[in-house]
This record gives structure tokens, sequence and C-alpha cells, in this order.
């Protein structure tokens, strides 16, 4: 993988640069100890308690774009808060994080990378909580927007926008995120000051959200969207990809770990994770099939199916809510909570082996490993010098 110096920027990404290098500086400033990277085993919770906050942000350059967003971040653990409370806006139902709380005042440390997560279409920023505790809980910073146009209030409220909207603007909302963080984080009246590091920023999504991790590396040439050279990793989940030409996928050139499911048959494994696989020049390259796994494995619906019908809602009524809720939550389908474990584990020992660079995960990652413990995923992986 080329040095981020070395990929093509435009000239708005190179006053963030400028803005990063200060950051930087102040970051390397901090008091000794600020910023060291604890560790846990990735197959758990990390070593840090969780925070969470809700913050609306507006984009000036598109007509002040609101996007009401959920961050999580690394607490001391121990802190005291309220515990978090995921909104439906439905019925007054949601659920309480057992993890996460509201409040609770920042680590100490400094520095933290940056991961912005990307529901999918109909989705809510809130749809994999399990992982955006996870990835906190072991030492990230988590912003995951409500994309506006594109949510599930949207698709109820008869608000949502065309495909040519959506695509166009998701990659901007992660891009404007990331500005919006890294003001945050340079900001010495923020409680985040100094806890966001300026070079090390990944993308997570879901499906639509896939979509989005992908072009915000490669930019989409059809809507006009360019790439954003800050980010360095990426880890597209049952992502959606039929529309991104190969040439685009060839330009894919960080570190990428696709989870999918070999039951999906929204964006089925053919051809959607096999293109990018294929395609991508990135390296190294990580690929888990989980045997089993449908499409909204990967999001908490059975959580929120869970809710409902603790609240009365019959499994027919919440299957008109939540299409494919049956096949994901009830008998014979695989797991919710075994998927739920596989993607936090590889996820937080993948972001934590590319924007910490920790050794420590590499034998998460090996193949060795999955063939010894996970019977239920086809692990693959490419490394510098691989055979296609």
């Amino acid at each position: 993988m080329p040095p981020p110096s070395s990929r093509p920027a435009p000239l708005c990404a190179r006053g963030r640069a400028v803005a990063g290098l200060l950051l930087a500086a102040m970051l390397a400033a901090a008091p000794a100890g600020a910023g060291r990277p604890r560790w846990a085993p990735p197959s758990g919770l990390g070593p840090y308690g969780v925070g969470h906050e809700i913050q609306t942000f507006s984009d000036p350059a598109r007509a002040d774009r609101a996007l009401e967003s959920e961050i999580w971040y690394p607490a001391a653990p121990g802190g005291i808060g309220a515990p978090t409370f995921y909104d439906f806006d439905f019925l007054g139902l949601g659920l309480l994080s057992e993890v996460a709380s509201d409040g609770v005042p920042p680590s100490a440390d400094n520095g933290f990378p940056l991961v912005v997560f990307s529901h999918g279409s109909g989705g809510v920023s809130w749809q994999s909580t399990f992982l955006m505790e996870a990835l906190a809980s072991h030492g990230f910073v988590v912003i995951a927007p409500n994309h506006a146009g594109n949510t599930f209030y949207d698709f109820f409220g008869n608000t949502d926008d065309p495909f040519e909207v959506v695509a166009f603007n998701r990659p901007l909302d992660v891009s404007f995120l990331i500005d919006a963080m890294l003001a945050r984080s340079a900001d010495p009246l923020d409680p985040l000051y100094r806890k966001v590091h300026p070079t090390r920023i990944g993308v997570a999504g879901h499906s639509f959200g896939g979509f989005t991790s992908v072009v915000v590396v490669t930019g989409y040439a059809a809507l006009g969207v360019a790439p954003d050279p800050r980010v360095l990793a990426i880890a597209p989940i049952a992502p959606a990809t039929s529309f991104i030409p190969d040439e685009e996928l060839a330009a894919i050139d960080v570190p990428m770990f696709l989870l999918s499911g070999t039951l999906d048959t929204t964006t089925p494994i053919e051809p959607h994770t096999r293109r990018p696989w294929e395609l991508a020049s990135g390296r190294p390259a990580y690929r888990a099939d989980v045997v089993g796994a449908g499409h909204l494995h990967f999001a908490a619906v059975c959580d929120i199916g869970g809710a409902l019908a603790a609240f009365g809602v019959s499994d027919e009524a919440i299957e008109e809510l939540i299409d494919g809720f049956l096949e994901t939550c009830r008998p014979p389908a695989l797991s919710p909570e075994e998927v739920k474990r596989i993607a936090s584990t590889y996820l937080v020992a993948f972001f934590r082996r590319h924007l910490y660079g920790d050794g420590r995960h590499d034998g998460w990652l090996a193949e060795s490993w999955f063939a010894d413990h996970e019977p239920l995923i086809a692990y693959d992986r490419l490394d510098a010098g691989s055979p296609e």
C-alpha cells in the first residue's frame, strides 16, 4: 500500500492534512502515557468503559444537511453515567445498553483512532450497537450517522431519496463527519479534546454502508465523488458493490476486511463480496464468509424485534416492520449472538492491527486460527506478494 501522502488528494484534503499535522503535534506534546494503547483480547470487551452521546452536525457545503449521529468513545472503567437508551422513536420503545453510558467522562488517554460506521439502506445509526460498543471498549472513537434521506424513518415517512442522491451523499457524509470529529478533537473546550488521532481513520459499513465504505476510498466517478485519502482501512459488511465498476474496486488500496454471510440473498456473496475480493489492490485483504448467516445477522434486528415482542407485538407484525426478521431471529436460523461475537472479535482485531499497528492481534487474523477455532467461517487472506 502506498503511503497516504502519495495518494491523490483534492485541494480541500490538503487543507485538512495541514490541520491534521497541527493536531498530531498537539498530541505529541500530551502528558506522558497519554494515548498509550491499552490491550485486551478482541474476543470480549476491551479495557475501556464506553461513553455515548448524540450530536447533530450540519454541513454548510450541502445546504446545511443535518446528520444526527451517535458517538461512542473510550471512557475510564467504572465511570458514572446514565445507561444508554437506543430510542426507536416508536411507542417509547428502545434498547437499554448493558455497556454504554451517557454523560460519562472520556478516558484520560488521548489520540484514539476514529472509525466511522455507515448503516444499511433504510437502517439507523445504532443498528449495530454491539460492534460500536466493542470498538469503543478497545480504544476507538466511533461515529455513526443517520444518513438523512435513507433511514428507517425516511422509509416509513415517505421521505426517502432516490438512489443517485443517496449514493452521492453517503461518502460525503463520512468525509464531513471526519472533519467534524477532528475539529472537536482540536477544540480545547470540547470534551473530546485531543481524543481523536488525525491520521488513524477507518470506515465500516453494512450493506449500502458497505458500498459507502468502499467509495470513500475509491471515489465514485459516476456521481463525481472524490476519494478521501485520510481513510486507511475499511470493513465492508455484507456490502452492496454491484453498482461499483471494476476499475474503482481495483482502486481499493488500503487494508480491507470483507465480512459476509453465505445465506445472504440481499447482497449475496456472488458477486457482491467476490468482486471486491478479487479486484482490490490493497494488502493485506481479509475475507470471512460466515456459514449460515443472512443479511440481517450483522445488525441488531433480533434485539429490536425482541423489544417489540416484549411489548406484545406479534412475530408476524414484526416481520412486516423488519423484512427478514423471522428467517434471521427464529429457529432454525444461526444464532444471532454467535454472529455478533464473530463480527466484534475480528473487526476489533482488524482495526487494532491496521489503525493502531498492534501486532498482538495478528494471531486472530491468521488462517491457522480460523482453521482451528472457527468452524462456521470460511476464511481467506491475501498479503503482499500473495497469488491473486
